[in-house]
């Protein structure tokens, strides 16, 4: 039952964001503003919340595994960062934390900002 209600939630997720009009780099909950991010979470409370951090977890395992195949084939510098330093209940708590004090931005844009403070993988 709970397998079923995350994925009509996931579901939810994506048909809710107004996405058809204009071309998308992330799409989701994460590709979102903040002020959408945090209005999804306050109404579906803990499994609104559970579908952010789901979301967050997707694009940080998507956005370093790019990095790290770019890094790897020789087309760029940059390397892979440790996305599991915290655990994934603090990384959501601190992107909520983040999106409440600038609403306007992008939940991807805060996501990077996290990002880049991660430490480097060692591979």
């Amino acid at each position: 039952m709970k397998i079923t209600k995350i994925i009509f939630l996931f579901f939810f997720i994506a048909s809710s964001f107004k996405a058809s009009a204009k071309d998308l780099a992330t799409w989701g909950i994460t590709g979102s503003k903040c002020s959408q991010a945090l209005a999804f979470v306050k109404r579906f409370g803990s499994n609104g919340e559970m579908a952010l951090s789901s979301g967050i977890q997707g694009f940080l395992t998507g956005y370093n595994s790019a990095v790290m195949l770019n890094n790897l084939q020789g087309k760029s510098r940059e390397k892979a960062r440790v996305i599991n330093r915290s655990s994934l209940d603090s990384i959501t708590n601190y992107i909520i934390s983040q999106c409440r004090r600038r609403p306007t931005d992008s939940v991807y844009v805060v996501l990077l900002k996290y990002y880049k403070t991660l430490p480097y993988a060692k591979y």
